[in-house]
């Protein structure tokens, strides 16, 4: 018989003994600012320490692929978090960066393997973005989240592997 779950299961969030990389978008600093105190605070809480937060900014949102996929390649994390704010203006501009900023980041993951969290703001309005500061919550409880469950699939194949070895 299956059985159904009426919410997904709640996941164990301690950020022990991981690095986290923040790359953050100066443009449209008043919600970006307040998206990384958030962030930050988020990571403390779930156990993050503040040496192993390592923060750097680009100028815009569409800026912060190529800042993540360098961080990448000259040190060493177990996730990123790209915090950015587009706002709709009276050209398409904002889809443009908007779409540019997340193809770019879902890239630089599925280049590297390491989790590259998506925490562009894109609104329609002030009111909106200010609405959504809270994302910098979320997006660093992804970064955990993804750090661990990415940790544990490489252990687990480690262990497949190691077996295997030990058969022959």
């Amino acid at each position: 018989m299956r059985q159904e779950l009426s919410q997904p299961p709640a996941p164990h969030l301690n950020g022990a003994g991981l690095k986290i990389g923040v790359v953050v978008a100066r443009f449209n600093w008043h919600i970006t600012g307040a998206m990384l105190y958030e962030a930050r605070r988020t990571l403390h809480h779930l156990g993050v320490a503040a040496e192993d937060i390592a923060v750097y900014y680009a100028p815009g949102s569409f800026e912060l692929p190529l800042v993540a996929q360098t961080m990448l390649q000259n040190e060493t994390f177990d996730a990123l978090l790209c915090i950015g704010c587009v706002m709709k203006g009276a050209t398409r501009h904002d889809v443009i960066v908007g779409d540019a900023a997340g193809q770019g980041m879902q890239q630089v993951a599925l280049t590297t393997g390491i989790p590259v969290i998506f925490g562009v703001i894109c609104a329609e309005t002030q009111q909106q973005a200010e609405e959504r500061i809270v994302r910098g919550v979320e997006c660093a409880e992804a970064a955990v989240e993804m750090a661990l469950t990415i940790q544990d699939l490489k252990q687990k194949k480690e262990q497949t592997c190691l077996q295997g070895s030990l058969k022959k």
